[in-house]
């Protein structure tokens, strides 16, 4: 009997280490695991997607009513998902804003967010990088007054060439198109010699550093109010 009690404490000596260690490493849950899901644009949102669904995906704690003034000093109504918390953070616009109703964008743009784009698009990428995940060139406008370069919805043929589509179009079951803002690196924040206010394809051969210098600084999904679905 002594003998079976000295092995029975061995055993639970070695066995509560790795129980106290369990409780300090939980594995990821289901919910966290869906709340992930939950970060990627378009998504499963929609222009019907509403401030109540955005509540009941996110908590209410996690959507803020917002009021801001646009580049012309006009007063606009909208939402903040994740509000503190710049890793999850995004910004909501709204067709008909003082209802806050027929969604118009969701937009990403904090360095660093945990949000993906169509096909794992980050903040972040280069140029390069969005060319290799659309499959083929694709139309872009820029450099702004405020140095950014534009992609929206024109992933596909809008450049001239075959009418196949691009992986960053308009796919099965989607509802929102999908746009990505590029801006320069730092080091190329000086250079004089990129494009200014023109229409051109990525692939361009007057711009051929665009590719390294263009990087993803915001991506949105968004709609038209022109769309199709409904």
């Amino acid at each position: 009997m002594l003998v079976a009690l000295v092995v029975a404490g061995m055993l639970v000596a070695c066995a509560s280490p790795r129980t106290r260690n369990d409780a300090r490493t939980p594995l990821p849950t289901a919910g966290a695991a869906n709340a992930m899901a939950d970060l990627v644009l378009p998504g499963s949102f929609s222009e019907m997607t509403t401030r109540g669904d955005f509540e009941a995906m996110f908590g209410a704690g996690e959507v803020e009513f917002v009021e801001t003034r646009d580049e012309d000093g006009h007063l606009q109504r909208g939402l903040v998902l994740f509000p503190r918390d710049p890793s999850r953070r995004a910004h909501v616009a709204f067709h008909d804003d003082a209802n806050l109703a027929g969604l118009a964008s969701i937009e990403v743009r904090d360095a660093g967010s945990l949000w993906r784009g169509k096909h794992g698009v980050r903040i972040g990428m280069t140029l390069a990088e969005i060319v290799a995940v659309n499959g083929k060139r694709f139309g872009m406008s820029g450099f702004d007054d405020r140095q950014r370069l534009h992609a929206r919805d024109q992933w596909s043929p809008a450049v001239g060439d075959d009418a196949t589509l691009g992986a960053l179009d308009v796919e099965e079951g989607e509802r929102l198109y999908f746009g990505v803002e590029f801006g320069r690196r730092a080091s190329a924040s000086d250079r004089t010699d990129l494009p200014v206010h023109q229409y051109l394809p990525s692939d361009d051969p007057r711009w051929p550093l665009l590719l390294d210098v263009a990087v993803v600084t915001a991506f949105s999904a968004w709609s038209s109010l022109d769309d199709e679905w409904q």
